[in-house]
């Protein structure tokens, strides 16, 4: 009811402006509230009103007015408002001159700014224009409609200003005879007035010999069927069960539960079933409401049934029914008469009873052409009888003399099923519509072999339906079936073949024989075709209404508004649709808070007041999220004072009192529900669930491919499972972790995933989803393939710019990279020597030197040799000086220039600080290590040791690729048409960047880059990190991303500059081969940002975090071969692109231990820094820790 329409306005409000050519147009945003008990002369005034204060303050441009409000940006629609109106008071009249007339000419449009914009002129003929569209949106003949429609509600204006809104008809006669009567003339003659049980006699004795029950090996035929089931009913009779009796039916699938339901009927009761899987609590309360006395079973559910009342254990009396008459007993009721009740989910916490009575059963199955029923079909029973579609598989064969096969009584696996319906040769079959999902999936070829599939209980997926129906041969049909239990069963179908085009959301067809659908508005007005308005079904197979319940039978079974009998009902679904041109039913979702999961239909409102019953709660929301099969629960509680509610104790709670499909699969407790304005829960507003629901949130895969991601999504993050609905990021994934899992997936499925699409599905499941589309990979480096070391060996790019910079300044090292590690324990020495040995015999780069080549940079790989371990013995000098002079020694090393040309690029020193303590030094220089290689040279080098120190054999698996491979199949690769596309990337997203950043500095900059630094701690706490990756997670961003984000806030405010470029290492290891390799394989990506002040965070982040996928879209080109490329201003002061960087660690490295010895690693001191500032953050369980390096020839500690 509340409307915003954009319309222009001339913007010349000076005399001097009426005579020029000039972009003086500004648009006005009018927004009214239709209500629609206000009558149309109320909204005129209010229009009125509106109109004349807009153009009172229309001098503020509407993009000022856009750049202060911020909306919700979305790049699928315009902001503010989607529809223009536009009325030109005086069309162009013809220019004369003598001889010669001007005419304006409307040209044909073939684009649209908005959704839909009406065009009218006030013309002599009254109002003439145009309504131009999206074509994207709209189809012509919906638009035409709609001004169609138009031109009724005017004439309905017209005519009464008076008449309330609500009650403006849009609809002209035509249209509502269509929508009224044509669409939902479905009368055809049908025994409705005979009750079930005397049709299945008439049936017996027509086809007596005919096999009615299938199970297993085991059958019955009709005659048999009847007989026994005669025979229970004297019993019952004798029990006195007499007309309008309810009788408990708790038998598992049996031919003892169909013999059971037609004993029940034939004595003139109805039967009442109980859902073994539902609670103990839950049974007996819907016992107790249906006033059950009798209860059928099986000695399988004495536990779950109440102590009270009579059971009949049909497994243990046998012998004494087969004693009684087989004759049916002298009983008569009509098709009134009431032949079940099914209980569905109630919103106030207690469940609904529904009364169907035989005529609902046989307009479903007797008289009606939407699907084949006739003795030659071979249904398969499978649902619970407790479901209602269990109404259609039962009476749709037993009806019609066809053979009904009955599936064992367990839970079916998709083998299992698909074994059914091969062995037992099944031409009808009802599926849920996640199980028809499932099944199409993975038993395709089974299911394309029944004749005839109809699937529903929500909505179907598209793709599975194209799949399915690319399968099903000539004469097999399949359809889409919609309808409430308050209408027995189905009230429309949709019927498809293999010739059926379905681009979109399968519609739900049209009424069934006998039935009728009416699509709503709140009025009980019909709408339009394509106009969303809520479902009302009616006819024959409507039920009596809700057991004991008379106020909720009148608020959902209400007077049928265009009836042509008195008395007549339709039933309000709750459900959204829209009628279709064709006639056929679209289907929406819901209009209230009523789901279907799994094909149950649910009331939130029942789950809600089970966990309100919860000691310690106060208030509970539950929602549904996800979609199709993928459909899941969600609760959130908030406690009282002084109790804190865990997801184990919820879920135990409600499983007592509710069935397993009804419990939420994760739980969130908040301080407090979010609210609208209006006071209203806002459940648009509640966060999802991330890492504290876990715990209750593992789904299991369902499907190869969702086996294959969670084993990978649980080998790169490191833990022991991962459910399907699981986030990786939520598990401690990150931009590094997330490159990792690329990789792997490119593997192990052969299919390129973008980076993108990882942040954008992030779950096991929906990823699933998004690589079912996806191609095989393509643009990527080749496989590494083992080069020889004979000839030359070409430098990657990397390699190349550190040899190059090495040239300039020889014995500079500030490209070392140093670690220590302190080792708690008693140290073996020449193990540990022998541990570095086997490291450089492993890793070819360890023994690689570098050379000039005939004016080329080479590298030269050499054979392994014996290692030297060089030991510093302190242990006999004051305790008080050792730390000190072994951190002195430790840094003194680290400072040591490499020559490259000699080797070995790695140094090794042991300081002794005492029998129990040493410090180890391990400095490698950057053309053959990284920050990655660190981590495998300390993890291998514990490995080794742990294994000599013990007498075995390592353990660690042949490296299947070395550096030089790498390097040689980057430069065959990088190169022509993928070059071109790396590089086209980022010379459009750095056009135009400033050259520098300009911070203020303490100090002059120095005419040439000094490399000397120093750090200074940086801590973000806990609650302040946590706050942070909720805003990640939240915006679909990395804890990376927002601090990024911020660091560029704080860089533009000091520089005062909004266009901020800094730079960002990347691991670069998109091969798996490469994961295990030291080298040189880091990257630097240039990631821009325009710091705009008057932007929120969340537009910033959001214009970082697509910068940032972008990048590692990207991320192959060396950026050196950017600078190479770019050729910016050089300027020997600072670094080319950017002077600031920034680091995230996701997970600092933890401690290792071997037995006895405990390997520890040494923050260290720098005394370097590459760039102008440095911020390296690390994730820890204290918050985000880190340092900020600086260039001490600039800044002081103190700035």
């Amino acid at each position: 009811d509340d409307v915003s329409v954009g319309s222009p306005i001339a913007g010349r409000t000076q005399a001097e402006a009426e005579g020029l050519i000039g972009f003086f147009v500004n648009t006005l945003v009018l927004r009214s509230r239709v209500k629609p008990e206000d009558s149309f002369r109320k909204l005129l005034a209010q229009v009125r009103g509106t109109t004349l204060a807009a153009y009172e303050h229309q001098h503020v441009p509407f993009e000022k007015l856009v750049e202060a409000l911020q909306p919700v940006r979305d790049a699928s629609r315009s902001p503010l408002f989607q529809v223009m109106f536009v009325l030109q008071n005086a069309p162009g009249e013809a220019l004369r001159v003598p001889g010669l007339t001007f005419r304006q000419v409307v040209a044909e449009g073939h684009s649209a700014k908005f959704d839909l914009t009406l065009t009218l002129q006030d013309s002599p003929h009254g109002f003439t224009g145009w309504l131009e569209y999206s074509t994207a949106l709209f189809e012509r003949g919906t638009v035409e409609r709609m001004g169609h429609q138009l031109r009724t509600l005017l004439e309905a204006v017209a005519a009464k200003p008076e008449q309330p809104v609500g009650e403006l008809s849009l609809l002209s006669s035509d249209e509502r005879q269509r929508i009224l009567v044509e669409w939902n003339d479905t009368t055809v003659a049908s025994p409705t007035d005979v009750p079930v049980h005397v049709h299945f006699a008439q049936q017996a004795q027509r086809t007596p010999h005919a096999v009615a029950l299938v199970m297993g090996e085991a059958s019955l035929t009709y005659a048999q069927l009847e007989a026994r089931a005669n025979q229970l009913a004297h019993h019952l009779g004798s029990l006195g069960i007499i007309p309008g009796a309810r009788v408990g039916l708790a038998v598992e699938r049996s031919f003892e539960m169909v013999t059971a339901l037609l004993a029940i009927l034939k004595v003139g009761a109805a039967f009442i079933p109980v859902d073994r899987n539902a609670p103990v609590e839950r049974i007996a309360a819907l016992l107790e409401d249906a006033d059950v006395s009798v209860t059928l079973t099986h000695q399988s559910f004495a536990s779950l049934l109440p102590s009270s009342g009579t059971r009949v254990w049909l497994d243990a009396q046998r012998d004494v029914l087969a004693a009684l008459p087989t004759h049916a007993p002298d009983v008569r009721v009509d098709g009134e008469a009431l032949a079940y009740v099914m209980f569905t989910s109630g919103s106030t916490g207690r469940p609904k009873g529904v009364c169907v009575p035989h005529r609902g059963i046989t307009r479903l199955v007797l008289g009606n052409s939407f699907m084949r029923f006739g003795p030659d079909e071979v249904w398969l029973q499978a649902a619970p009888v407790a479901f209602d579609a269990s109404t259609l598989e039962i009476w749709g064969a037993l009806l019609h003399g066809a053979k009904l096969v009955l599936a064992p009584p367990h839970a079916l696996s998709l083998e299992e099923l698909a074994a059914q319906l091969r062995h037992h040769r099944v031409t009808s079959l009802w599926l849920t519509a996640a199980l028809f999902e499932q099944m199409a999936l993975h038993q395709g070829e089974a299911l394309a072999g029944v004749r005839q599939v109809l699937a529903g209980g929500d909505v179907l997926p598209a793709a599975r339906v194209r799949e399915h129906l690319a399968r099903i041969p000539e004469g097999t049909t399949f359809l889409n079936g919609y309808g409430p239990t308050e209408n027995t069963t189905f009230s429309a179908t949709f019927t498809m073949s293999r010739d059926s085009v379905v681009d979109g959301p399968v519609p739900i067809g049209r009424p069934l024989s006998n039935s009728t659908v009416y699509v709503l508005d709140a009025r009980l007005h019909p709408v339009p075709v394509g106009v969303a308005g809520e479902v009302y079904v009616g006819g024959q197979g409507l039920a009596w209404g809700y057991l004991h319940r008379p106020d909720l039978t009148a608020e959902r079974f209400v007077p049928h508004p265009f009836a042509s009998t008195p008395g007549e009902r339709l039933y309000r679904t709750g459900d959204k649709a829209r009628w279709l041109a064709d006639g056929t039913l679209d289907f929406l979702g819901r209009v209230d808070f009523q789901v279907k999961v799994r094909g149950f239909r649910i009331e939130l409102g029942e789950i809600e007041a089970a966990l309100r019953a919860f000691p310690g709660v106060n208030e509970a929301v539950v929602v549904a999220r996800g979609a199709d099969a993928d459909k899941r629960l969600i609760g959130y509680v908030t406690a009282r004072a002084g109790h804190a509610p865990d997801s184990d104790a919820l879920k135990a709670h409600l499983r007592r009192n509710l069935p397993e499909y009804m419990v939420p699969s994760a739980f969130l407790v908040l301080d407090a529900l979010p609210l609208n304005a209006n006071g209203k829960v806002d459940r648009r507003a509640l966060p999802e669930p991330g890492e504290a629901s876990r715990a209750v949130d593992f789904v299991a895969p369902r499907t190869p491919t969702e086996e294959k991601l969670a084993a990978l999504f649980a080998e790169v993050l490191r833990v022991e499972r991962v459910g399907i609905h699981d986030d990786f990021f939520a598990l401690g994934g990150h931009s590094l972790l997330a490159t990792q899992l690329v990789s792997r997936v490119r593997t192990t499925l052969g299919l390129e995933l973008p980076l993108r699409t990882l942040f954008e599905a992030p779950t096991v499941s929906a990823l699933a989803t998004r690589l079912a589309d996806t191609r095989p990979a393509a643009v990527r480096m080749p496989p590494l393939r083992p080069v020889s070391r004979a000839g030359v060996i070409p430098l990657s790019f990397s390699q190349r710019r550190l040899w190059f910079l090495d040239q300039l300044t020889p014995g500079d090292a500030s490209y070392n990279i140093p670690a220590a590690l302190r080792l708690k324990g008693r140290v073996d020495v020449e193990s540990l020597r022998r541990a570095f040995e086997a490291l450089v015999a492993r890793h070819e780069s360890l023994r690689t030197t570098f050379h000039a080549h005939e004016g080329e940079a080479t590298q030269h790989v050499h054979l392994p040799d014996a290692w030297t371990l060089p030991l510093v013995d302190l242990s006999s000098r004051p305790e008080a000086q050792r730390e000190a002079e072994a951190r002195r020694q430790i840094a003194q090393e680290a400072s040591q220039p490499f020559h490259l040309e000699q080797g070995p690029l790695l140094r090794t020193t042991l300081v002794r600080l005492g029998e129990q303590e040493h410090l180890l030094a391990v400095t490698m220089h950057h053309i053959v290590s990284d920050g990655w290689s660190m981590g495998v040279l300390v993890r291998e080098l514990v490995a080794f040791y742990e294994a000599f120190s013990t007498g075995r054999s390592p353990s660690l698996s042949p490296l299947p690729m070395q550096y030089a491979d790498f390097a040689e199949r980057q430069r065959q690769w990088l190169q022509g048409e993928t070059l071109d596309a790396q590089l086209g990337y980022w010379k459009q997203q750095l056009a135009g960047a400033p050259a520098a950043l300009e911070l203020p500095t303490d100090r002059p900059r120095p005419p040439v880059q000094s490399h000397r630094g120093a750090k200074v701690d940086v801590r973000i706490p806990s609650e302040v990190a946590h706050a942070l990756k909720a805003l990640a997670g939240r915006e679909g961003a990395t804890p990376f991303m927002v601090l990024l984000a911020a660091f560029q806030v704080l860089l533009s405010r000091y520089a005062a500059q909004d266009d901020v470029s800094v730079g960002s290492p990347i691991a670069g290891r998109t091969q798996a081969e490469t994961e295990g390799l030291i080298g040189f394989f880091v990257n630097t990506l240039v990631l821009r940002t325009r710091v705009k002040p008057e932007d929120s965070f969340r537009k910033l982040l959001a214009q970082v975090r697509g910068t940032t996928l972008a990048a590692y879209e990207h991320q192959h080109l060396p950026f050196e071969k950017l600078v190479e490329v770019l050729q910016p201003v050089r300027d020997a002061s600072r670094s080319p692109l950017f002077q600031v960087m920034f680091a995230l660690q996701n997970a600092p490295t933890g401690d290792l231990r071997v037995p006895g010895l405990t390997f520890q690693q040494v923050a260290s001191d720098a005394r370097s820094a590459k760039f102008d500032l440095t911020l390296m953050m690390q994730d820890s369980p204290q918050g985000f820790v880190g340092s900020l390096e600086y260039s001490t020839a600039l800044f002081e500690r103190s700035t």
